[in-house]
């Protein structure tokens, strides 16, 4: 089965005038991240688990899952690899080449799915 197929659509604005970046964000990214985001939420899971999430505003959540993608590495490439792993390979090879750029977008993306998802 095509990888592209069995990504969820999602609506987003995209236009001739977006940088190279944003567009892959758009079109490749954010879809990708929407189909993993049950599993990469049951292994970040283990994780937010050591901490009381009910006493800490949004802001306080943020930064905390900030700090846990950030210092442990480990844990950040495992994440990246679950939506690195979904991409076709012309989409590979283009996150190669923008490697820390896209790195950054996808996190910033992890982050905000997480937060969203733990007020619920």
């Amino acid at each position: 089965m095509d990888k592209i197929q069995i990504r969820p659509k999602i609506s987003s604005s995209l236009n001739k005038d977006m940088k190279p970046d944003e567009m892959f964000q758009n079109t490749t990214i954010r879809p990708v991240v929407k189909l993993q985001h049950e599993i990469i939420f049951m292994r970040l899971s283990k994780t937010l688990s050591k901490t009381d999430f009910t006493n800490l505003s949004e802001t306080q959540k943020k930064i905390f899952i900030q700090t846990v993608l950030f210092k442990n590495i480990a844990l950040r490439n495992e994440i990246i690899g679950l939506i690195s792993g979904c991409f076709t390979n012309d989409e590979y090879d283009y996150f190669i080449t923008n490697y820390t750029d896209i790195n950054k977008r996808i996190i910033k993306i992890i982050i905000e799915r997480i937060v969203s998802t733990l007020k619920i």
